[in-house]
């Protein structure tokens, strides 16, 4: 059995939740959309999307997680990491991600700033916190709210990465 098909996986059971999923899947189809020039990605992050929130307001999360990806992309500290879409893991960059929206969501500051801090450069921290904010916000309104995450899972993550490497499948930078 490939580890990606393990269905008593944490990660995977974590991305059965439909805001959980929307976040990773969305940000995963996006960054490969990106990293393969393939619009196919884009189209099924617009899919999973509307389906959630409705044609018009799924369109404007997306364009919130785009805006959120691109302000990434020119201030991450190293290339953005991520698995391909579907997959049943999380890697740190996903899991990174995953503490901002949830952070704004459930008014965590520390751990909003901390998951920011730990992906972009102290310059443009703040850049980052607003668009992750805004696409917070337009979930939330759709009630897909994600489960609040401790501080300690970020630093966790954190450390296991620098110990032992992102192992996801893909970057882009």
């Amino acid at each position: 059995m490939k580890h990606d098909d393990c269905e008593d996986c944490p990660a995977a059971a974590y991305l059965r939740k439909q805001p959980e999923n929307l976040v990773v899947n969305g940000y995963r189809n996006w960054v490969a959309g990106l990293a393969h020039s393939d619009s196919r990605y884009w189209d099924a992050a617009w899919s999973a999307h509307a389906k959630a929130l409705g044609t018009v307001d799924g369109q404007i999360a997306l364009d919130a997680m785009a805006a959120l990806i691109r302000q990434l992309g020119t201030c991450a500290t190293c290339p953005l990491r991520f698995y391909k879409p579907g997959a049943g893991h999380l890697c740190r960059d996903e899991c990174l991600v995953l503490g901002m929206v949830s952070g704004a969501q459930h008014g965590d500051e520390d751990l909003l700033v901390q998951s920011a801090r730990l992906l972009t450069c102290s310059d443009a921290c703040i850049e980052v916190i607003e668009r992750a904010s805004a696409y917070a916000g337009i979930l939330l309104g759709h009630s897909q709210r994600l489960a609040p995450i401790p501080l300690s899972a970020i630093a966790d993550i954190d450390m296991r990465s620098s110990l032992g490497g992102a192992g996801a499948s893909g970057s882009l930078h």
